[in-house]
């Protein structure tokens, strides 16, 4: 089977995340399984920007990303964290190939705008603006594509657009033929009222718990690019903690939260 990997920033952080991350990945290669890796970097891109002093600032969730937090942006994503994750699985044994929109034109996306706010360098995906046909080789070949989630703009000499690595999964996802999406939090899922994580939830559910207040916050963002990749046409979408020994292993048994029609 073709899984899609996304694995949030928070949990690259720290060596040992992404080591134990990575053999996870290993293990499912053992396993026969194709992984495409996605990853987030939020945490590591505020760290980097507080530094240069840098004012985040956000919109429903996602960073107002201006010219000087774009180049940030890029230089974190596309450097420190997308090669650490390809030397930790290095490292476990897996040939990885990191990659951009830019990288073999994976996927040009759109600027992505939102009512009386300028979000600047912000950018959207569908599965249609993915060009998946550049990673078939490297699957082949028994590699694991490494994707951070950043694409070149429309203008040559413009910054790299910022497109949210849980709303780019899944139209990733899509386009690359995977069959399940896997996303890798610090959460282990969605929690219900009794405070216990709900196995199953479909469209409908999930819009009554937001109105609900059951899920709320960061947690929000997450459940619609969940519902959104399902749309985008993966046939399961699954959210869970990843900081356990093996969490895609974890996933494929039933652990977290399955989103499904």
């Amino acid at each position: 089977m073709r899984l899609c990997v996304k694995i949030g920033g928070a949990l690259l952080e720290r060596p040992h995340g992404r080591s134990a991350l990575a053999q996870a990945i290993a293990d499912a290669r053992t396993n026969g399984h194709e992984v495409l890796v996605v990853h987030g970097g939020g945490a590591q891109i505020g760290q980097v920007a507080n530094r240069l002093g840098l004012i985040e600032r956000r919109h429903e969730g996602l960073r107002i990303t201006d010219d000087d937090t774009a180049r940030v942006v890029t230089w974190v994503l596309a450097g420190e964290v997308n090669k650490g994750l390809v030397d930790a699985l290095r490292r476990s044994g897996i040939t990885a190939v990191g990659l951009t929109g830019a990288d073999l034109d994976l996927f040009t996306p759109r600027t992505k705008t939102a009512a009386g706010v300028d979000l600047g360098w912000v950018g959207e995906l569908t599965a249609a603006d993915v060009r998946p046909a550049a990673l078939e080789p490297l699957f082949a070949a028994g590699f694991v594509p490494v994707v951070a989630t950043i694409g070149p703009s429309s203008e040559a000499g413009e910054p790299f657009l910022n497109v949210n690595a849980d709303e780019a999964a899944g139209p990733l996802a899509a386009a690359c033929g995977c069959q399940e999406l896997i996303v890798l939090s610090d959460v282990p899922g969605v929690h219900g009222t009794d405070g216990q994580v709900i196995q199953r939830l479909n469209t409908a559910e999930v819009s009554r718990l937001i109105e609900a207040g059951v899920i709320r916050d960061g947690m929000i963002p997450k459940v619609r690019a969940a519902l959104a990749a399902l749309e985008s046409g993966v046939s399961r979408v699954r959210v869970l903690d990843g900081n356990g020994p093996d969490p895609i292993g974890a996933a494929l048994a039933g652990s977290g939260t399955e989103f499904h029609r």
